[in-house]
């Protein structure tokens, strides 16, 4: 029986230096994601999401846990998670010449590579669409 457990790349993200915030997360939504989201449906990717993080949101925090220590909000841009049944699947993404040629190249006009970081993990869900799994 094949296993039900799927994947996530999660990447934390920060803007390029000089670049402001809005024009950021406007760039991600309304450029980059178009030239993704149909090159991953076609490998077969479950889901793309992002998860702008704002000076806006970011003060949702205060919110939710009250006052605490500013080290301990991620400074991060934005959250993206890639989930995939298998790993073969988003490599096929990234072995892809559309890929290759025109997706990795868009990422010098937003991103900061060098303070980006990856992370790879199984998913659970605990709850979906307000019902429990």
């Amino acid at each position: 029986m094949p296993s039900q457990r799927v994947y996530a790349l999660t990447i934390c993200a920060y803007r390029k230096e000089g670049m402001s915030e809005d024009d950021y997360h406007s760039y991600l939504s309304e450029h980059h994601a178009k030239l993704v989201k149909t090159h991953l449906v076609k490998a077969g990717i479950v889901s793309y999401t992002m998860t702008h993080n704002t000076t806006e949101t970011k003060q949702m925090l205060q919110q939710i846990f009250g006052h605490f220590p500013e080290g301990h909000t991620a400074s991060y841009d934005c959250f993206i998670q890639i989930i995939f049944k298998d790993v073969k699947d988003y490599i096929r993404v990234k072995d892809d010449p559309y890929y290759q040629d025109v997706i990795f190249p868009d990422h010098v006009n937003f991103a900061d590579p060098a303070r980006t970081v990856f992370v790879t993990g199984w998913v659970e869900t605990h709850i979906a669409d307000g019902l429990l799994t």
